[in-house]
């Protein structure tokens, strides 16, 4: 079985354009650091400006100078401590560095059920509890604890820009059925990633049909939040 389940790498970006890509969120916020300095000074030295403008402009220097020096401290620091590539084989979901080396994994012989009844094995939940949590999924299974305590653990495959995202969740789930086929999946994991539910592979048929929905969703909140604003509270 083993020798048949063959491997899956991820696809990612290239280097520069990654570098880019950093480089192009930190610029912006060293940029407004440099600018509420700016401010911060001006407003010191002015003696007509009370200690309120003072201090609200050290604090948001403080916010975007401290962002802006941990993403550069993020870019600089040792890259072998750094995930650069995935890999899902018959153990499970290996997370390399740039030498393939592994630097943290989840093994299919490591995961376990879920003890609660409502719960499946393996499954889904939103990114952020947000009001547009459900626009995001992540994916979940079980892990034993210290305790031997079975426990929720995220399958964090955000850790690097992902060009497969969909295909790796897919393969993912394709090896627990193989390896693991005891464990339950949720059926709205596969909705919610996008897949063939019999080939587990990535339908991008299914995200746009999911994308017209969401838009669809957004346009009717922003008109009834026009509405409201513009008709209703204008009667009160």
């Amino acid at each position: 079985m083993k020798e048949s389940f063959s491997e899956m790498r991820s696809e990612t970006y290239s280097p520069k354009y990654i570098s880019r890509l950093r480089w192009s969120i930190v610029i912006p916020f060293v940029a407004i650091a440099i600018v509420l300095l700016g401010f911060f000074i001006d407003s010191v030295s002015d003696p007509s400006t009370d200690t309120a403008s003072d201090m609200i402009f050290f604090l948001l220097f403080l916010i975007s100078g401290s962002l802006a020096g941990w993403l550069v401290y993020e870019m600089a620091r040792n890259q072998d401590e750094k995930i650069s590539g995935l890999l899902i084989n018959h153990q499970g979901i290996l997370f390399l560095n740039r030498n393939a080396k592994v630097l943290s994994e989840i093994k299919y012989q490591d995961l376990a059920k879920s003890q609660d009844p409502y719960t499946k094995d393996i499954f889904s939940e939103s990114a952020s509890n947000g009001k547009y949590g459900n626009f995001r999924k992540n994916l979940y299974v079980h892990e034993k604890d210290e305790n031997r305590k079975s426990k929720k653990k995220l399958v964090n495959l955000d850790v690097i820009p992902l060009k497969n995202r969909y295909d790796l969740i897919g393969y993912f789930l394709k090896g627990i059925q193989t390896f693991r086929p005891d464990l339950k999946i949720n059926p709205e994991v596969y909705k919610d990633f996008y897949l063939d539910e019999k080939t587990l592979r990535y339908a991008p048929e299914n995200l746009k049909s999911d994308m017209k929905v969401k838009i669809i969703t957004i346009a009717v909140i922003i008109l009834v939040i026009i509405a409201f604003r513009y008709f209703f509270l204008d009667e009160i």
